[in-house]
């Protein structure tokens, strides 16, 4: 396919890359760190390539979905309605986002945004036949999304479960010695050796399949996507890859244990590396492939169109007026139209650097901590504020701790009361690369217990979001909890930062959670000690010195987040109602006057494209169905020439179909 005006094209894409991608710099690093570092989220680092290959795929699709030459505005007012909508769902993802800073979860926020700005930049550069294109590419954005961990805990305990039952029935059956059981932490299947040795494999959520789960409907959902054939059997192949990677992880853990069985402990965990996740991911895809392409009759990578005869005659008109497909689009000249909405766009996307703000709170007061090996212990006090009444301890590092969370350091620190009237207050300070390995409270304490089987052991009082700084906003959680069969209670505020620390490798930047503890007999005193707790978390919070404050512009807005994403999303809403209005109109006037003509040979032909209902209304198709309607032969050049008159009436309009990655002209009824 030939494309002329290809700067105009590589102009206006440069821009529609260039602003989400200014704007959403901060999240995509952040979430590149969590893919390559937590093991719940790798399955973002395919993300990337997978649209790659899917943009590379529609290539055709989207050279003809950008060119003024077979898209023209169906909505015809002297209103940019593409614009308008494209420009309120800008500001409605920006709106959100900025909203996400000011609350405890930002970066969810953030990238759950970054899909609708997307969507709204392609409105704005290009068109509504573009976004149609688009729209599984954009969609696709959302995987970007780290994957929440209490959904993650719960899904994984459900599968863990359900693995274990499963393997320990197929190894039973198969006559092996083993036995099952549930311990706080997971299902562990025990298996008796020949020498009479017992080996414990715990079922826990590295071996329940979930991270190769949500991989693999990663690669389901692409491969249903880039399948040439009908919806109901890509349907098909989502039904069956999500079991069948099930199936293939409850395989690998009874295959563990055989070979434990027969070849020892050492073979059988040096073969559960080698049999991980991405290796899980890969036999399953290809399974599945396979499947679809032999018992589904699905095509992946060939194409199953017929070549038409007819492709390679040049008729002036841009594609084939036998099959529809569209073999050369032409471009106009860079309008001032276009100059002045990407003038606009560029314009905007630098206004908001100067009020962009952090997706957590950027903090340099913790250079002091020396992030040391296991064996050394950090001693110093000055990463905490001193406070009044109080004197600030170093109590411990809880080495074994770090080692199950995957932390860089987890320590404890005591402020003690200088008059017995205070109680102490305790500080936990924990480090790590990723926000992943820094575990929510009310997840330990409760979603874990209640997903693994085991007994919850607290009652939770309280559990709410509260901002402790204004400017830049910082929020922390708020969790009471009591101790089951006494009154030992426990109030904890505890927050998330990014933080810049002293380590043997120099400054870097790492996660880091500060939670702030204080204790009570009396669980009704909850309240009383969140008042206790509350000004010594505040002094923390402005101790470790904020690096960015906010402007005052980007603090009203995210003050008033719900009240501006709900205006926002209302006109959006009308805009959207308005517009579906007016084609409606449209619609009526061009019924209208397709009941006025008196020429049978044009009616004829809009009832030919009328019947033309699931088969592609090209000119060929609607030659041979207005033959079958009137008896009567027509030449393809004179129906050409009438449906761009009808087309010009308003009566019928042009759409590009895909066929196989392809594009094709079809005609379509505006009633």
């Amino acid at each position: 396919m030939e494309i002329q005006g290809k700067t105009t094209l590589g102009v206006k894409t440069l821009v529609a890359i260039l602003a989400p991608s200014i704007l959403y710099w901060q999240d995509l690093v952040l979430v590149a760190n969590e893919a390559l570092k937590s093991d719940l989220s790798t399955h973002i680092l395919m993300v990337p390539f997978l649209m790659a290959y899917i943009l590379y795929r529609i290539r055709g699709m989207l050279a003809a979905s950008t060119s003024e030459q077979f898209n023209r505005p169906s909505i015809k007012t002297h209103i940019p309605w593409e614009e308008l909508v494209g420009a309120l769902l800008c500001l409605l993802a920006y709106l959100i986002k900025w909203y996400g800073s000011y609350t405890f979860q930002p970066l969810e926020y953030h990238v759950a945004s970054l899909p609708l700005f997307v969507a709204g930049i392609i409105l704005i550069v290009f068109n509504t036949q573009t976004l149609r294109t688009l729209l599984f590419p954009i969609a696709f954005l959302a995987f970007l999304i780290p994957p929440p961990i209490e959904l993650a805990q719960t899904a994984g305990a459900a599968l863990s479960t359900f693995s274990s039952q499963a393997a320990y029935t197929l190894l039973k059956t198969i006559g092996l010695p083993v036995s099952l059981s549930n311990t706080y932490l997971s299902p562990v299947i025990s298996l008796q050796t020949p020498s009479g040795a017992e080996i414990p494999f715990a079922i826990d959520i590295a071996c329940s399949g979930l991270y190769s789960l949500i991989g693999f409907i990663l690669f389901a959902i692409f491969t249903a996507y880039i399948a040439r054939g009908p919806f109901q059997k890509k349907l098909i192949i989502l039904s069956l890859g999500l079991p069948l990677v099930y199936v293939l992880n409850i395989l690998r853990i009874t295959m563990l244990v055989l070979i434990g069985y027969y070849f020892g402990p050492n073979l059988a965990l040096s073969t559960f590396h080698l049999l991980g996740g991405w290796t899980l991911i890969l036999f399953g895809t290809l399974i599945l492939l396979t499947l679809a392409e032999k018992f589904i009759k699905i095509q992946i990578f060939r194409k199953t169109s017929e070549t038409c005869p007819y492709c390679n005659e040049d008729n002036g008109k841009g594609y084939c007026l036998n099959c529809g497909k569209i073999l050369q689009t032409t471009r106009g000249i860079f309008s001032k139209t276009d100059a002045a909405k990407l003038t606009l766009i560029l314009a905007i996307t630098i206004s908001l650097l100067f009020i962009q703000v952090p997706v957590f709170a950027l903090t340099e007061g913790a250079a002091e901590v020396f992030v040391q090996n296991p064996t050394g212990k950090p001693t110093s006090t000055k990463i905490l504020p001193k406070l009044e009444g109080y004197e600030l301890r170093f109590v411990y590092r809880d080495v074994e701790f770090e080692n199950i969370s995957g932390q860089d350091a987890s320590l404890i620190y005591q402020y003690v009361p200088q008059t017995p009237s205070k109680q102490s207050i305790w500080v936990g300070l924990e480090i790590g690369s990723t926000r992943g390995c820094l575990h929510k409270w009310e997840v330990c304490l409760i979603t874990w217990p209640q997903t693994h089987g085991g007994k919850v052991r607290v009652n939770q009082l309280d559990l709410r979001d509260i901002h402790l700084l204004d400017n830049p906003p910082l929020s922390a959680r708020y969790f009471a909890f009591q101790e089951k069969g006494s009154n030992n209670t426990e109030v904890v505020l505890y927050w998330y930062t990014r933080s810049i620390f002293k380590t043997e490798e120099g400054y870097q930047q790492k996660w880091s959670k500060i939670s702030v503890i204080a204790y009570t007999h009396n669980p009704k005193e909850h309240r009383a000690v969140e008042d206790e707790i509350l000004p010594a978390s505040m002094a923390i919070a402005n101790y470790w010195n904020p690096i960015t404050t906010w402007s005052w512009t980007a603090l009203a807005i995210a003050e008033n987040g719900p009240t501006l994403i709900a205006i926002s999303g209302t006109l959006l809403l009308l805009t959207l109602i308005f517009t579906l209005y007016i084609k409606w109109k449209n619609e009526i006037g061009a019924r209208h006057l397709y009941n006025q003509i008196s020429d049978p040979e044009d009616r004829q032909i809009l009832d030919s494209i009328k019947e033309l209902k699931r088969k592609s209304a090209n000119e060929s198709n609607i030659s041979s169905k207005y033959k079958e309607l009137s008896g009567k032969e027509i030449d393809i050049e004179k129906l050409h020439k009438r449906l761009v008159e009808a087309e010009k009436s308003d009566l019928i309009k042009t759409k590009i179909k895909n066929i196989y990655d392809e594009p094709y002209i079809i005609w379509k009824l505006n009633f």
